[in-house]
């Protein structure tokens, strides 16, 4: 089911999201939820050493982010606000988990990725509600690298461009995985900012669009039969024991 005023911004890392959601909140006259970016005390430490942070950034960001909304659902239900905008939901979250387990570097082991999304379906299975209208900021990578600079965060200056590109990949297959559940999708070309008397048109014109849900969007996971395999090859491997002459 989807919650009645409750929008979602998707896009990648520098495309926008935040000011369109503080533009967008305002003109609709709903309440803006941000990303807490100088709130996450695992993301400098993420840049500086991935493998040793990427698993305990995407738990920490996981419950943030479920706590967020949680809380903001429920003050929609109780007719305490009008609705949200909300810079990046967390349905995204699994993004960037996949992205980081399937690394050349696996960043995230097969095994703590596992485990992630078995946290992951306990916790949204049963307790989430997708958003009446999720809108997708497309911008070329060079587009974001350019936002990213002159945005200035420290953390953020030596993002890898192939990075950017990957991460748009894996939003374009993100994006069908929602359409396919259902989810109206309102995809905006974000090369050059619109007016946001024009992204409000289209909001109210998308949200009155038919929507039925259809099936849950599970998240992929690695094979565990072939990572049990994996683990007791590892484990039976012979050692060799080298004698010192």
């Amino acid at each position: 089911m989807f919650a009645e005023g409750y929008i979602g911004i998707a896009g990648t890392i520098g495309v926008g999201k935040s000011t369109l959601t503080m533009e967008l909140a305002k003109a609709l006259n709903f309440e803006p939820i941000l990303e807490e970016v100088d709130g996450n005390p695992y993301l400098s430490h993420f840049y500086k050493d991935m493998k040793g942070y990427g698993t305990m950034m995407q738990v920490w960001l996981l419950n943030h982010r479920f706590r967020q909304h949680r809380e903001f659902v429920s003050r929609i239900s109780l007719g305490r606000i009008r609705g949200v905008v909300q810079d990046r939901t967390i349905w995204e979250d699994t993004i960037f988990a996949r992205m980081l387990n399937q690394s050349p570097e696996k960043i995230i082991s097969d095994l703590d990725y596992n485990t992630y999304l078995d946290l992951f379906d306990n916790m949204v299975l049963r307790e989430l509600v997708f958003p009446q209208l999720l809108i997708y900021l497309d911008c070329k990578p060079d587009t974001a690298i350019a936002r990213i600079k002159r945005r200035g965060r420290v953390m953020e200056q030596n993002i890898d461009p192939d990075y950017l590109i990957s991460l748009q990949k894996n939003y374009y297959e993100f994006i069908q995985e929602m359409e396919g559940a259902g989810v109206r999708v309102l995809r905006i070309n974000w090369e050059n900012f619109m007016p946001i008397s024009e992204v409000v048109r289209l909001v109210h014109e998308y949200s009155l669009k038919p929507s039925s849900f259809t099936k849950w969007v599970r998240p992929l996971r690695v094979d565990k039969s072939k990572l049990e395999r994996d683990q007791t090859a590892s484990v039976a491997q012979p050692q060799v024991v080298v004698k010192a002459a």
